[in-house]
């Protein structure tokens, strides 16, 4: 089996699953030796497959590619990232006429944690998932599903392929963002190391 085809890691938690910038802050400190500054864990590479695009969730299991659970996870985080409207007029003013409508229990669910309230969003067609590795300074590499929902707007018309197409573009700019954020954080801590390390040389830390 190759590497591409192995099961990603599937988060504990729906939100876990969502790929975010904020992944890549701080969070891990570890204790280091006698005084030297803690070491902040980093992530220092990422990358991303091919993301694949499905129509619904047994679809995506059908395609033998994620677990069951990768699939609902990945739809549930993909349901969340669908932009809400409090009105159908003001989902509709952005999205085309004709291409909102509100959520169903289940959706609402996913999406908010509640099945009540009342809001509007553009119709959900599929959603892409993909794989994303990264790894850490610390030598670490975490495997994990990212997603993006596909729906309906004013400019694919409910149409698959484009619908499709647009979102694949916007998960192109999103990764593109997350790879010149980890580049800008590595050459951030490359700094702080570089002035830990003339400090350290002159006596101060650890003297």
């Amino acid at each position: 089996m190759s590497k591409h085809e192995q099961t990603p890691h599937v988060p504990r938690r729906k939100r876990s699953a969502r790929l975010s910038l904020a992944m890549m802050g701080a969070g891990a400190f570890g204790l280091t030796a006698c005084g030297q500054p803690p070491e902040e864990e980093q992530i220092t590479e990422v990358t991303f497959d091919e993301p694949r695009s499905f129509q619904s969730v047994e679809d995506c299991v059908a395609a033998d590619v994620y677990t069951r659970s990768a699939c609902e996870a990945a739809y549930e985080a993909s349901l969340e990232a669908v932009p809400r409207f409090s009105t159908l007029e003001e989902c509709e003013a952005e999205h085309g006429e004709g291409a909102c409508t509100a959520p169903t229990e289940e959706q609402a669910q996913a999406a908010t944690g509640s099945s009540g309230g009342s809001w509007f969003m553009p119709a959900m067609m599929g959603y892409m998932v993909g794989n994303m590795m990264s790894n850490t300074n610390r030598g670490r590499s975490f495997e994990r599903v990212y997603q993006e929902p596909v729906y309906r707007n004013r400019q694919n018309q409910g149409n698959w392929n484009a619908a499709s197409s647009q979102a694949t573009q916007r998960v192109t700019q999103r990764n593109d963002a997350m790879r010149t954020s980890v580049a800008q954080t590595r050459q951030t801590a490359t700094q702080r190391s570089g002035f830990g390390s003339r400090s350290s040389a002159r006596g101060g830390w650890g003297s």
